[in-house]
């Protein structure tokens, strides 16, 4: 994360993983006679300058994802959280990856979500943005 200035780096299976940054949405065009119908994937946030896409197996907040959540990070279960350093947090739902899915691991992402802020986090079930967002300097970085 910091070789590559980043703070915010994200570890899971690559269903989990795109079915947190991706939306399948069908559209409909008007055409003479019988009407086109397709599908297409858009992007739940663009990057982490939008917000949180949710949470998957391993969540690694740098600085300014540490501040949004503030100290809402102690409320979080035992286990669940792990400081790995300065400003560097390590927020793991599930112990196994293979739980992403299923109805327990959706269940302790819903609770912490709850608990580090809904706002913070893309709504899947709505399809709205975060309105809750790390402060980053102009260009998209994290201020420190």
């Amino acid at each position: 994360m910091r070789l590559v200035r980043s703070p915010l780096a994200l570890a899971g299976l690559d269903a989990e993983l795109h079915a947190r940054q991706w939306r399948l949405v069908h559209k409909n065009i008007p055409a003479q006679g019988k009407p086109f119908t397709y599908s297409e994937e858009v992007s739940t946030v663009r990057d982490y300058s939008e917000g949180l896409p949710g949470l998957v197996w391993r969540n690694f907040y740098g600085p300014p994802f540490v501040r949004m959540f503030g100290e809402r990070l102690d409320s979080l279960p035992p286990g669940c959280s792990q400081p790995l350093g300065e400003e560097l947090v390590l927020v793991q739902p599930y112990e196994l990856p293979t739980e992403a899915g299923t109805e327990t691991g959706i269940a302790r992402e819903r609770e912490l979500i709850s608990l580090l802020g809904p706002e913070c986090f893309y709504d899947h079930a709505h399809h709205t943005l975060p309105t809750r967002r790390p402060v980053l300097d102009s260009l998209g970085q994290p201020l420190h």
